[in-house]
């Protein structure tokens, strides 16, 4: 079966030396496991944790299970129900995925840096900090076959390309704007959730589970009578101008201001940086601080105590590291290493009817690190429709996004198929 999809952000899927130079599939496949791992999971179904390899597939079990069932015969052989589509050991994948287009490049030219306003290092080495814009980022449309490679209900694949579609993003790099995307002609048929139990357990996963993500989508009108409205943007104004907000220049900020208007005339908007960077660095919220880390992460290890980056060596012991922030001394080793975002913002792109449109989501888990997620969301939806992050985000531009969807449960609900039929708009 051939799926077109057509980006509304910039796809990036990884490649030699970070370059996307081209579309890997294995980005793809991964990103698609990820997000039915998760449906499995809000379901009732087992997933087992990938990074673990868990799930062998034993013959001898198979042969000896007196499962009425496919699915139960390879549960009691050692698959789990999303190996069973996706492959594990012993087991090969369903089906084979086959980039068929791959669409244009964002641009031609170096990658651009929108600045975070932090600087890290020392002179005559120090450089700004920041998420990039890839070039050779993907845009336009963008084929792909998936191919059964033997009975296969490839039906699960629709659901979560519809739930992405509608919801989230496709790829790596989510959290920094990339990946959203139409995929028309998709309709999900839910009959086979119809393979999993009729009631879920509990919220309790320290996985994603999709009972636990929530969904926000905004949108906006540009500003009349002023084409250069966008480069008032907090990150995309320095980037623009390759100077930080105290003249410096730092590698690898460079003047970008011709590129930058180019994305902007193909509807697209690198706005992701300065909603991160704000609701990470600015917003004044009650979280302790392993909380923070775990929800906004971060892309170094940090100290154990204080969860601040930059410990170096103990010149005291050897076998330790020292953490100038909290003045503490803790063996190496016990570091806690990067942690990805919890949380992720898309860059805004423009509709067919000229307004612009941008989604926040994330997957808060009930169980874990979050004393109070159910209250965290609420102060976080809160923030989300006040003015504050809006006016950091976007300048004297006068644009106060408004939110036009909200889909979440509390932690005292779980009926997953519920909420899934919700958020793919009542689909059976």
């Amino acid at each position: 079966m051939r799926i077109t999809l057509r980006t509304l952000t910039p796809l990036w899927t990884g490649g030699v030396y970070q370059t996307c130079d081209r579309l890997h599939e294995t980005g793809l496949l991964g990103s698609l496991r990820w997000w039915y791992e998760a449906l499995v999971r809000g379901l009732g179904g087992y997933a087992c944790d990938p990074t673990a390899h868990s799930c062998t597939f034993d013959e001898e079990k198979y042969r000896r299970s007196r499962a009425a069932d496919e699915r139960q015969r390879l549960l009691d052989a050692g698959v789990c129900d999303a190996c069973q589509l996706f492959g594990c050991t012993g087991w090969g994948r369903k089906f084979r995925l086959q980039v068929s287009s791959e669409g244009n490049s964002l641009l031609s030219g170096r990658n651009i840096l929108i600045p975070s306003g932090r600087v890290h290092g020392n002179q005559p080495n120090q450089r700004a900090g920041g998420w990039f814009v890839f070039s050779e980022s993907r845009v336009g449309e963008i084929g792909f076959d998936l191919i059964p490679l033997r009975d296969a209900d490839l039906r699960p694949i629709h659901t979560a390309l519809a739930l992405i579609r509608r919801h989230a993003s496709l790829g790596p790099k989510g959290a920094s704007g990339y990946g959203v995307m139409q995929a028309d002609g998709i309709q999900p048929d839910l009959g086979w959730l119809d393979h999993f139990p009729s009631k879920a357990p509990d919220c309790n996963n320290t996985l994603p589970d999709f009972r636990d993500f929530f969904f926000a989508r905004f949108q906006f009108d540009a500003p009349a009578n002023n084409p250069d409205w966008w480069q008032g943007i907090n990150g995309i104004q320095q980037a623009a101008e390759g100077k930080l907000d105290d003249g410096s220049s730092p590698k690898p900020l460079r003047e970008a201001q011709e590129e930058l208007a180019q994305i902007v005339d193909q509807g697209i908007l690198p706005i992701a940086p300065a909603i991160r960077n704000w609701l990470r660095y600015q917003w004044q919220h009650s979280l302790q601080p392993a909380e923070a880390h775990f929800i906004f992460g971060e892309a170094r290890a940090v100290c154990p105590y204080c969860y601040q980056g930059g410990f170096r060596s103990d010149a005291k012991n050897r076998d330790n590291n020292w953490c100038p922030n909290c003045g503490r001394s803790f063996a190496k080793g016990e570091e806690i290493p990067a942690t990805a975002s919890k949380i992720y913002a898309s860059y805004a792109y423009r509709l067919d009817d000229g307004k612009w449109e941008f989604r926040i989501w994330g997957w808060l888990p009930c169980a874990g690190q979050l004393a109070n997620r159910d209250g965290f969301l609420n102060s976080l939806k809160e923030v989300l429709q006040g003015n504050g992050l809006w006016h950091s985000v976007f300048g004297q531009t006068g644009v106060i996004p408004r939110i036009v969807e909200w889909h979440t449960l509390d932690c005292q609900q779980k009926d997953g198929r519920a909420y899934l039929r919700q958020l793919l708009g009542g689909a059976q």
